[in-house]
């Protein structure tokens, strides 16, 4: 379903709704309450609750007027700054997206108006289908009840789900990590044993960091209520083609400011194609004229009545960098489950964000000690040097860490760049086609491939004989755009 959803304050106007709602099988197969549901009792119900300040009900309108869902918050603590959040749909319109758009539009609302930072709700265990909404909109599961309701004539679990304004500081005792897809294995690298993560493979049309920064750039999407996007890049950027795909998903709008030709995005493949295709709208700049143009976009939004997000280039913000501090987490319980850890990383660095998401997750799991080499893409040594110490302090503050701690361990190389962005030598070609035919992994020479080959140099002109790890951060929509 698309078009405009409206939060206002239930009404008694909506009370026959919600009966109707709530004896309807599809509806309270799910809840834990008394049947049938009747009408006088609502009405004095809700003669109650109004009165009630620890309670805020809610009916969401679509553009149309109809009363498509209802929810509210109970037990409203105005101290600790939390509630609990419900939720039905209605009937009718179930299975067509209208439950996590409301749910969003629940959380931007308690978190910006209601001066709210944590939303928690409680669901059965096997009620997957919320399970699956309260986690596309950034719920993490908090812990388990067992054995806790009777719900049609069974005993069941219920599952405690919470979302927070800022997310909170990981203290030493508990945590509940949000898993995402994570893959490293063994690799053979000029006849030395390496360990290699594999973005390339992460879920999500072309894979890679994009699509791993993607995953949380959704999660805070939801959390914000947005139906529109605006960000910037290359013809073949990868970013644009993650973007793209996300906006294309959640029936988003999405508006891409390329500084390169038109004519190139027109007839290139690989991620220039998909953008075509996921239905983006385009425009093409100058450089020095990306800022100006990404701000007249975001205000053309607004102005149509949009909630547009602001997504800088190459996912040089705090979502993009913290799916990196999360997917390090993953990396430590690899160690931890295969007693390994390394002593090195090498990725390829373009904005910094992924170094940086790095550098603070090793950070977090007591992994500082951990050298981060980024070979660069396209940045010069001390511009590069600097975007990603400028990330790593800020992301950092985030996360409770002080910033003086990354002081001299910013480690980026910018001596295989062979004349910049989409640029290689012979030798490196070489090196790569000979590395696909023996892994057969495929490796560009616009990312990963360069910083593969990087690498492998770094490593034959030292006497290093420790745990060395490649971040296969993708690049596989490049080689097939042949930019190779």
């Amino acid at each position: 379903m698309s078009g405009e959803i409206t939060l206002r304050a239930l009404e008694a106007r909506d009370l026959p709704i919600r009966v109707a709602w709530m004896n309807d099988v599809r509806i309270n197969a799910t809840l834990n309450i008394q049947l049938p549901v009747t009408l006088a009792g609502t009405q004095a119900w809700f003669t109650r609750v109004c009165e009630n300040p620890a309670r805020a009900d809610f009916a969401f309108e679509d553009a149309t007027g109809e009363v498509v869902a209802m929810g509210g918050f109970t037990d409203i603590d105005s101290e600790v700054k939390k509630a609990e959040l419900y939720i039905f749909v209605s009937p009718e319109l179930k299975g067509r997206g209208i439950g996590s758009r409301v749910v969003s539009l629940m959380c931007a609302h308690a978190f910006s108006e209601m001066g709210l930072e944590k939303v928690y709700l409680n669901t059965n265990a096997d009620n997957a289908p919320a399970r699956k909404v309260y986690e596309k909109c950034g719920f993490a599961l908090e812990g388990v009840l067992r054995r806790e309701v009777i719900n049609n004539g069974k005993i069941k679990d219920r599952l405690r789900y919470a979302i927070y304004s800022t997310p909170p500081i990981v203290g030493q005792n508990f945590q509940v990590l949000q898993r995402e897809f994570f893959l490293c294995h063994d690799m053979k690298l000029s006849g030395r044993n390496i360990k290699i993560v594999r973005d390339d493979l992460f879920p999500g049309i072309g894979g890679g960091n994009k699509a791993r920064k993607a995953a949380e750039y959704e999660r805070e999407f939801f959390r914000c209520g947005i139906d529109a996007l605006v960000t910037t890049g290359g013809i073949q950027s990868n970013h644009n083609r993650a973007m793209a795909a996300l906006a294309a998903k959640n029936g988003w709008e999405c508006h891409i400011v390329y500084h390169g030709s038109r004519e190139r995005f027109e007839s290139g493949g690989g991620n220039a194609a998909l953008v075509r295709v996921f239905g983006a709208t385009a425009e093409f700049v100058e450089a020095d004229q990306i800022s100006g143009a990404m701000d007249a976009a975001m205000e053309r939004f607004r102005r149509n009545g949009k909630r547009p997000y602001y997504v800088t280039g190459g996912g040089h913000d705090s979502p993009g960098g913290n799916a990196y501090v999360n997917a390090v987490a993953e990396l430590y319980a690899y160690g931890e489950m295969n007693a390994w850890k390394p002593d090195v990383i090498f990725h390829a660095s373009g904005t910094g964000s992924t170094q940086a998401g790095i550098l603070v997750g090793l950070e977090k799991v007591g992994w500082g000690d951990v050298k981060v080499i980024g070979i660069s893409v396209a940045r010069q040594e001390e511009r590069g040097a600097q975007a990603v110490s400028d990330f790593t302090k800020k992301l950092a503050v985030e996360h409770g860490i002080s910033p003086d701690v990354f002081n001299g361990r910013i480690r980026f190389c910018a001596d295989f760049l062979c004349g910049g962005y989409e640029k290689y030598s012979g030798e490196m070609k070489i090196f790569l086609e000979k590395t696909i035919r023996e892994t057969g992994i495929v490796f560009d020479t616009t990312y990963s491939g360069k910083a593969l080959f990087g690498m492998s140099k770094q490593l034959e002109q030292s006497d290093f004989r420790g745990n060395a790890l490649f971040w296969h951060t993708g690049g596989v929509m490049n080689f097939l755009a042949g930019t190779n």
